[in-house]
């Protein structure tokens, strides 16, 4: 082949030479292959290191029960609405303290004043009927809650006695107990959706920081044993802790409350030991534990 010839042929063969090139470096190995993503939040990686989750799980006997409830007045004129509220909570409030209660207390969640809804009307226009509505009212409601402490003390069958002696006094004095009764069939099938849709009392670990430390020292024990049983079938040496991510505990799936039903309904903290039923409040936690391996 002439040298003419071969500088002719230069420029066709350049792009497959840089097609090769390319190809030999995307199929080369690397030198060092980390076998677990780090999570987000663990820290920096480590080629030499052993990532494992660590997870507890620990049982309270609930110290409290709640019992939400709503007292209201309704009236055209806001002054008049205002009146009976008062009224009607002065009423109930002496019916509950007259049952003269050890370690039971009322506590508010604040007042608001809405316009009322005629519950009839309300149902018809979900039905896509024409409702005849009434002249708007004032509703004045302040959401409360009745809480009985120290309950681990008595026995489970007291204890649901003096609930239901609660709740019946509760509703006897005018108290709206609990979420309003479904006006519909949409109402009643979200109810069945969450399970227990229809609680009235909630039972509550007052002060679970025991509990969630003993959760997490658990847990902590689990991740080392994880790793050490890793580090064994490797060969290797465990050492020290290089970072800990904090999984948080898992959410309590009875604690929801319905919103959607228009009860003002108290806060709830996440980190709350909260349930529907009376019985052994369950903890679970997880974390996240980053173990040097020592050379």
């Amino acid at each position: 082949m002439t040298t003419r010839a071969r500088r002719a042929l230069i420029p066709r063969l350049l792009p497959v030479l840089l097609m090769c090139a390319v190809t030999s470096v995307s199929l080369a190995r690397p030198r060092y292959v980390r076998g677990q993503p780090v999570p987000a939040g663990a820290g920096a990686p480590h080629d030499d290191a052993i990532t494992v989750n660590g997870t507890a799980q620990v049982k309270a006997k609930p110290t409290e029960v709640e019992i939400g409830a709503l007292v209201s007045g309704e009236a055209e004129l806001t002054n008049d609405a205002m009146v009976k509220y008062r009224d009607a909570r002065k009423r109930a409030v002496a019916a509950i303290e007259g049952l003269k209660l050890q370690n039971l207390s009322i506590e508010s969640h604040g007042v608001s004043v809405n316009q009322a809804m005629d519950a009839n009307a309300a149902q018809m226009m979900m039905q896509g009927r024409v409702a005849n509505l009434p002249k708007p009212k004032i509703q004045a409601s302040e959401s409360m809650k009745i809480v009985l402490k120290g309950v681990d003390k008595v026995t489970p069958e007291q204890l649901m006695d003096t609930v239901m002696k609660v709740i019946d006094t509760g509703r006897d004095a005018g108290l709206q107990i609990g979420p309003p009764t479904p006006q519909n069939y949409y109402q009643y099938q979200m109810a069945m959706q969450q399970g227990q849709g229809m609680n009235i009392a909630m039972f509550k670990v007052g002060d679970p920081a025991a509990q969630r430390d003993e959760a997490y020292k658990q847990a902590m024990d689990d991740a080392k044993k994880r790793a050490q049983r890793l580090a064994d079938l490797a060969g290797v040496k465990l050492g020290r802790i290089l970072s800990v991510t904090d999984g948080g505990q898992a959410p309590n799936q009875n604690a929801q409350y319905q919103a959607y039903y228009g009860m003002p309904q108290p806060p709830q903290d996440s980190n709350d030991l909260t349930s529907t039923m009376l019985g052994d409040i369950p903890l679970r936690v997880n974390v996240t534990v980053q173990y040097e391996i020592v050379k």
